[in-house]
C-alpha cells in the first residue's frame, strides 16, 4: 500500500517539476499579478498522489474471490462415495491447480424429493441425480439451462443394475422377478413419487417380463402383482433398505451399489441377479439458476471431474459401474446380468414415466 502511495507521490513531483519553467529573468510586475508556478505544480502534485492513493487502497484491500462454496444435492445412495471420496479429492485438486479454495455443502435424499426441494427454493448448484426424468422436470421449471446432454455419455456419471436384494442364505429362494409376483413375497420399496430408484424398480420389474414374454399384458400383470406384495414405502431407495435390514418384508428390489455398500457394512444379505434387468443411468446437472457467473467455471470443473480416471475408479469402488467399461473389469463383486436392457428399451423416459409410472404403478397401487 505504502509502496503505491510512494511510486504515485514520486509520480506526481515528475509531472509537477516537468512542468516548471524558469522565471527567474521575468518581471517583477508580472510575478505580483500570477500564481507563482511551483504553487501550481504543487497542486497537481496533490491532487495525483490523492487519485493514486485512492486506486491504490482499491487495489490493496480488494482482493478475487479465493473461496467458493459450492451446494450439491444428490440422490440417496451416492453420499459415501461422494463425501468419503469424490469431494476431498476435487477439492485438493482444485487448490493445486488453480490456488483457489472450493468447499462444499451437500445433502442426500430420493432424487425427485431433492428435485422438489430445489424448485421450491433450495439452493443446490450442482445436482446429482437418479434419473433424467427428474433433470427434465428441473429444465421444465426453469432450474436447468445448460444441456447435460452435451456432456460425456450424455450427462451419465455412472451406471448400476437393478437386483433382488434378500435374506442371508434366500430363504424364500427367489431367483427372479416373477418369483416375489407368483410367490406372494412381502417386498419393501421406496415411493417413485419421491424416488427415482422406485422408478427403475418398476422398469426393471416390467421390461425383465416384457422381453421374457414379448407380452405387454403379461408385463402389466407382474408390475401389478409384485406392487400388491409390497408392504412397506420408503421415500428414497436408502431409506427402503434401511427399512430392509430393520426386519421388514423378504425382498427389496434395489440398486446393486446400495446392495453390495450394506453387505460391506456387514448386513450379511444375499443378492440376487434377475436374468434380465435393466441398468440405471446416474445424471449430473448444473442448476444455472442458481449459479452466479464466478462459480459457473469451478462448477463446471467439478461436472468435468466426474468423468476423470480417478473419480471413475472412486464410483467403482463403491459399487457403482463406471461409464467407462474398462474400469469395471477384473470385479468379480459385480454380478452378471445376462440380459441387460436401458430405459431406451422403453422408449425413454417420457414415454416410461408416462406409461409405467403414472399408468400401470399408480393404477395398481390405487386399484
Amino acid at each position: 500500500m505504502f509502496d503505491i502511495i510512494s511510486i504515485g507521490f514520486a509520480s506526481a513531483l515528475l509531472l509537477a517539476t516537468s512542468k516548471t519553467v524558469d522565471k527567474a529573468t521575468e518581471d517583477d510586475e508580472e510575478d505580483d499579478v500570477r500564481t507563482p508556478t511551483w504553487k501550481k505544480a504543487l497542486a497537481v502534485a496533490v491532487v495525483v498522489i490523492i487519485i493514486v492513493s485512492i486506486v491504490g487502497a482499491v487495489v490493496y484491500f480488494y482482493k478475487p474471490n479465493t473461496h467458493v462454496n459450492i451446494i450439491l444435492y444428490g440422490y440417496s445412495v451416492k453420499g459415501e462415495v461422494m463425501d468419503g471420496k469424490v469431494i476431498p479429492a476435487f477439492e485438493a485438486y482444485w487448490k493445486n491447480k488453480t490456488g483457489e479454495t472450493v468447499t462444499f455443502q451437500t445433502v442426500y435424499a430420493g432424487s425427485g424429493a431433492i428435485t422438489k426441494q430445489v424448485i421450491a427454493g433450495a439452493p443446490a448448484k450442482v445436482m446429482i441425480l437418479a434419473t433424467e426424468w427428474d433433470a427434465m422436470t428441473l429444465k421444465k421449471n426453469g432450474f436447468v439451462t445448460t444441456d447435460w446432454t452435451k456432456f460425456p455419455h450424455n450427462g451419465t456419471i455412472s451406471t448400476s443394475p437393478f437386483i433382488i436384494l434378500t435374506r442371508n442364505g434366500n430363504p424364500k429362494n427367489i431367483t427372479d422377478f416373477q418369483d416375489i409376483g407368483t410367490k406372494n413375497i412381502k417386498t419393501v420399496s421406496a415411493d417413485p413419487a419421491t424416488s427415482g430408484g422406485a422408478c427403475w424398480s418398476i422398469f426393471g420389474i416390467y421390461g425383465s417380463e416384457l422381453r421374457r414374454t414379448n407380452n405387454t399384458t403379461a408385463a402389466d400383470a407382474l408390475v401389478t402383482d409384485i406392487v400388491k406384495n409390497i408392504v412397506s414405502y420408503q421415500s428414497s431407495a436408502r431409506d427402503a433398505l434401511s427399512q430392509f435390514t430393520l426386519g421388514f418384508g423378504d425382498a427389496l428390489i434395489t440398486y446393486e451399489s446400495d446392495a453390495l455398500l450394506a453387505n460391506k457394512q456387514g448386513k450379511d444379505l444375499t443378492l440376487v441377479y434377475p436374468k434380465s434387468t435393466i441398468y440405471s443411468e446416474h445424471k449430473i446437472v448444473m442448476v444455472d439458476k442458481n449459479v452466479n457467473a464466478s462459480e459457473r467455471k469451478v462448477v463446471q470443473a467439478f461436472i468435468d471431474y466426474m468423468y476423470t480416471e480417478q473419480t471413475q475408479k472412486y464410483f467403482v469402488q463403491y459399487g457403482f459401474h463406471s461409464v467407462n467399461d474398462n474400469l469395471n473389469q477384473g470385479h468379480p463383486e459385480f454380478g452378471t446380468i445376462k440380459d441387460p436392457f436401458y430405459v431406451t428399451y422403453l422408449g425413454g423416459w417420457q414415454t416410461a414415466h408416462a406409461d409405467l409410472i403414472d399408468g400401470v404403478f399408480k393404477e395398481a397401487r390405487n386399484p
